[in-house]
């Protein structure tokens, strides 16, 4: 084995993150139609994985942007710039699973603006603060039959 095909394997999974997997912000919850500058708004996260590998044990990092404040989702959550959803809070999301989203679990997350905004301004970032993977979907869901994988034999006929 070359070391440029660990290098190129290094690579793909240094990439996975952000070219194959969707984190969206959903579910935003506020009174009427616009958001007011500290207004408690509430959210979820989800997560799509289009890739072939199954990813493990996500961690995300919640940014509130533009001076935005952030809350997780518990009780005692204190308000802050950032907070880290520990790894496992999204334990699997599938790989192949584009078209059936992760939810986060349990209550909603926070934000608040804190400064008036006459534009759209982005608010709330969620990255992937850590991950893992096997290859077992790899070794498993992707090893089939194949036809083109196939000896066969020859040989003359005589009539007898």
């Amino acid at each position: 084995m070359s070391i440029q095909i660990l290098v190129d394997l290094e690579a793909a999974f240094e990439n996975y993150p952000h070219e194959y997997l969707t984190i969206e912000i959903v579910d935003v919850a506020f009174s009427g139609a616009t958001i007011n500058v500290d207004e408690d708004v509430q959210f979820a996260i989800q997560i799509a994985n289009t890739g072939p590998l199954d990813v493990n044990d996500v961690s995300l990092l919640v940014e509130g942007l533009n001076g935005t404040q952030v809350k997780s989702n518990g009780a005692a959550a204190p308000w802050g710039p950032s907070f880290t959803l520990d790894a496992g809070y999204f334990p699997n999301v599938a790989a192949h699973s584009g078209d059936t989203p992760v939810h986060s679990p349990g209550s909603a997350f926070h934000f608040k603006a804190t400064k008036r905004a006459t534009k759209v301004t982005d608010l709330v970032k969620v990255s992937i603060a850590g991950w893992n993977t096997d290859l077992t979907h790899l070794e498993v869901a992707h090893t089939r039959a194949d036809t083109a994988a196939a000896g066969t034999y020859g040989h003359t006929v005589a009539l007898s």
